[in-house]
């Protein structure tokens, strides 16, 4: 049967008494989403296109490599005259060494060579002698480049030796030797001699 009245319809019939009611809270509950995704689609458009990172605190330019000092300037080939000079002060030099092994006598190596290098070459004989060498020999002289700056002069020659040692036996060997040269009162005297190819111990 019908109700009688209104309230008595609510009372038997909760359900349809609530209708109206849920679906106006549904047409809230939609407004309030489509306003949402509204403010989400304004908020998307307005963030930055590009792929997004990490802020990183960026440093200061590195400062510019200093420029790097000018190569020392290569020596130039020395003329005809100091080259003859040159390669006759390492020949007489190389030629003393031979006789003060063989006479004991450094002294007469004092003429092509500086104090110093003249020292060294003294202390070289006498390691010679007492590692049982008796007799050195310049048996070749194979002439490089020979070049100068004006005060220094630099001579790449490869020298072939023969070392006699006290059980007779005998040894022959070739060595690059770079030979560094001053000039001391006008005249070219053996500074340095180095020898690259030389292998060197632990």
């Amino acid at each position: 049967m019908l109700p009688s009245n209104t309230s008595e319809f609510e009372a038997t019939n909760p359900s349809k008494a609530s209708g109206p009611r849920r679906a106006g809270g549904l047409v809230v509950m939609l407004g309030l989403l489509i306003v949402l995704i509204g403010v989400i689609a304004v908020a998307v458009t307005r963030l930055p296109t590009g792929t997004l990172s990490r802020p990183v605190a960026t440093s200061a330019p590195a400062a510019a490599p200093a420029a790097a000092p000018a190569a020392a300037a290569a020596g130039v080939p020395v003329d005809a005259a100091t080259q003859q000079a040159i390669q006759q002060v390492i020949e007489r030099l190389d030629n003393a060494q031979a006789q003060a092994i063989a006479t004991n006598d450094p002294t007469v190596m004092a003429d092509t060579a500086m104090p110093a290098f003249y020292a060294e070459e003294v202390q070289n004989n006498q390691d010679l002698v007492a590692g049982g060498v008796t007799e050195v020999k310049l048996l070749k002289l194979e002439w490089g480049d020979i070049t100068t700056d004006g005060t220094t002069a630099t001579a790449t020659v490869y020298e072939t030796w023969s070392t006699t040692f006290s059980d007779s036996t005998t040894q022959q060997g070739r060595d690059r030797n770079v030979y560094t040269l001053v000039q001391d009162n006008g005249t070219w005297k053996v500074q340095t001699d180095a020898h690259p190819d030389a292998p060197t111990g632990p």
